[in-house]
């Protein structure tokens, strides 16, 4: 795994950090600012929201497809995790990764794994994302 940290804020002394532990084989689709997650730096909020819209209001007829709107379009979770998957995965590379890739025989090794780590070393885990989570949103 290739595991990364960068400061996410600072106050008072006490530092946040974005902790990504990212597999080697998905570092290919990683956005070039992925690291901007969460700072104040982060300048994607509008991009992320038109691949939203794009992605699921778009593509999914609300009469048609309740169950869809149901169980994740109106989901505020459901759409934090896509948003976050948008702000730091390159749609390009991930495109380009999938024309490689048309078959992944192991996609649960296939991980990134986003945290929250603070000055004082507690680390909480915010998303344990796959390959499978990943391919949904897009």
């Amino acid at each position: 795994m290739i595991k990364t940290t960068h400061e996410i804020s600072r106050e008072d002394g006490y530092i946040k950090y974005n902790f990504f532990e990212i597999h080697p084989d998905l570092e290919a689709i990683i956005a070039e600012d992925y690291s901007k997650y969460g700072t104040a730096d982060f300048d994607k909020q509008e991009y992320c929201e038109a691949m939203y819209k794009k992605n699921f209001y778009d593509k999914y007829d609300k009469n048609t497809y309740q169950m869809v709107y149901d169980k994740y379009i109106n989901n505020e979770k459901f759409k934090e995790k896509a948003i976050f998957i948008y702000s730091i995965i390159d749609y390009d590379k991930y495109v380009k990764f999938v024309e490689l890739n048309e078959t992944i025989e192991n996609p649960n090794e296939l991980i990134i794994s986003y945290n929250i780590l603070d000055s004082s070393g507690v680390k909480v885990n915010i998303y344990t994302l796959g390959i499978t989570d990943i391919s949904f949103v897009f």
